[in-house]
């Protein structure tokens, strides 16, 4: 594959993003929130059950104190703090991942309050929240072809902007 391929794709993945952020932004932002909670949560419970595994063959002192009672007790230090690592990993991977959405969805709105006024207000009477064309003319008080037409034009500045940005590379 050729360079003005990658670029082709990654034009075209672009715009499939961005009109995605802009068809769902609300219901998106709100789903990643809740998965990033929801993998904090998850991650806590790993990390308390991987620590616990370190001591099965633990014993309860005079004191109340666990203490190992493992003929190599190094060994099961090292495993936990191994599979510690690897869960805290696995989980900054996908909070990533997830906190990457979350800022390209900030990205578009940014963009868009950047523009000029009538791509703007064209872009956030059709997409904040999600209008039909007919719905957007009436509330700005324009003909819905001049809807359009503007549209297609704020769409494509925001497409190139978009392709600049660093949250979407």
């Amino acid at each position: 594959m050729d360079q003005n391929e990658k670029e082709e794709k990654r034009k075209a993945w672009v715009r499939f993003r961005v009109m995605d952020v802009l068809r769902n932004h609300d219901q998106e932002a709100r789903v990643i929130e809740s998965q990033i909670a929801a993998e904090r949560a998850a991650l806590a419970e790993d990390l308390k059950e991987i620590l616990e595994s370190a001591f099965p063959s633990g014993q309860l002192s005079d004191a109340g104190v666990r203490v190992q009672s493992s003929p190599d007790p190094d060994a099961r230090m090292v495993n936990m703090v191994t599979r510690a690592e690897k869960r805290r990993n696995t989980a900054a991977r996908r909070i990533g991942t997830l906190e990457r959405q979350a800022q390209q969805i900030e990205d578009v709105l940014s963009a868009i309050l950047g523009m000029d006024s009538q791509s703007k207000c064209v872009l956030l009477a059709l997409y904040y929240p999600f209008r039909s064309y007919k719905e957007a003319a009436g509330f700005l008080h324009m003909a819905k072809a001049t809807i359009y037409r503007q549209r297609k034009t704020a769409l494509d500045s925001l497409f190139a902007a978009m392709y600049k940005s660093d949250s979407f590379r």
